[in-house]
């Protein structure tokens, strides 16, 4: 039979990567605990551990891949998110250093950028802004790291952080709909009117506004700024909405001291054109229950439910949530 070159690339990539596989399984001396799938490569098994939340034996696969010569953009990137995951940030420095050893990786935007995450989640501010200065110095650099900036910046309570950070991103780089979603989240954390109704004006000249979530992240704008009519008027203009949209203007209701508005938008939600669930025939879940319950208690109805708000009292409310939602 005759081989072709590139049925024998295929052969010699399955044989290394079988190797790769036996050798780490003599390794830890356990093979029942091993993907039960032969074909599986070793950058899924990395990432397989990670989701077991076995790190350790996510480290000794990357381990071998070093030792064999054999690592992939794919393996430092799970390796990345494994050191995050773990709160490994030893590790996190050794994958680091590696890859600004390499001709071939120490300019990788996407692995720079999950450096720039990996530092963020160890609220390691300065190594993650030490990281994208560099970056975005680049003709590559895109809107991802900037979002990802914009996040790290959230998570850590920094908000004010993301304007500043946009600004050098519009020089060269149009936002796109996270990053005004992650503008207006800052907004909202720091009660910033002047700016988050700003980019409203923005978004209704330069996107198309209908994006669901980035509509949800306007109503949770305008609800925490006390504006509940234009939350209400983005509501109402929706094209599509969906069950976190509907949480998004119940909790805007409950922070507007509006119970009775928070019970008849719950109204309107099981009319809506949901896939049937339950008996009700709409998708509530957790937070849209909790929700409820909230405003049944501002109305007292939970101790001592008023008759004309039967319906409401807690143990028929709960007793009427889906199985999925439990």
């Amino acid at each position: 039979m005759i081989v072709s070159a590139n049925s024998r690339s295929i052969i010699q990539r399955i044989i290394s990567i079988s190797s790769s596989i036996i050798h780490y399984s003599m390794k830890v001396n356990n093979k029942s605990n091993l993907p039960s799938y032969p074909s599986e490569s070793t950058n899924q098994l990395i990432k397989l551990f990670n989701n077991r939340g076995d790190y350790e034996r996510a480290f000794n696969v990357f381990d071998n891949l070093v030792k064999q010569n054999n690592i992939t953009i794919i393996s430092l990137l799970n390796i990345l998110n494994t050191c995050a995951r773990s709160s490994n940030i030893e590790r996190g420095r050794q994958i680091e250093s590696l890859i600004n050893q390499s001709i071939k990786w120490k300019n990788h935007l996407r692995l720079h950028t999950s450096l720039i995450k990996m530092y963020m989640k160890f609220q390691m501010i300065d190594e993650a802004e030490r990281i994208f200065e560099r970056i975005r110095q680049s003709s590559e650099c895109d809107v991802i790291v900037y979002n990802t900036m914009l996040k790290g910046y959230l998570q850590n309570h920094k908000a004010e952080h993301c304007f500043s950070c946009v600004d050098k991103m519009r020089a060269k780089i149009s936002p796109d709909n996270i990053t005004y979603i992650l503008l207006l989240n800052a907004c909202t954390i720091l009660r910033d009117e002047k700016r988050g109704k700003a980019i409203h004006d923005e978004l209704l000249l330069s996107l198309d506004i209908q994006h669901v979530h980035l509509q949800n992240a306007l109503i949770d704008f305008y609800g925490k700024i006390n504006e509940i009519a234009i939350a209400e008027k983005i509501f109402s203009e929706m094209n599509l909405r969906e069950t976190s949209t509907y949480n998004t203007l119940m909790k805007a209701y409950l922070v507007n001291d509006m119970p009775i508005k928070l019970l008849e938008l719950f109204e309107e939600m099981k009319q809506s054109n949901f896939d049937t669930i339950g008996p009700l025939g709409f998708k509530p879940d957790l937070i849209t229950f909790m929700a409820v319950c909230d405003a049944c208690e501002k109305l007292g109805l939970l101790n001592s439910p008023d008759s004309s708000y039967e319906q409401y009292n807690w143990k028929t409310i709960f007793s009427k949530i889906p199985k999925t939602a439990k």
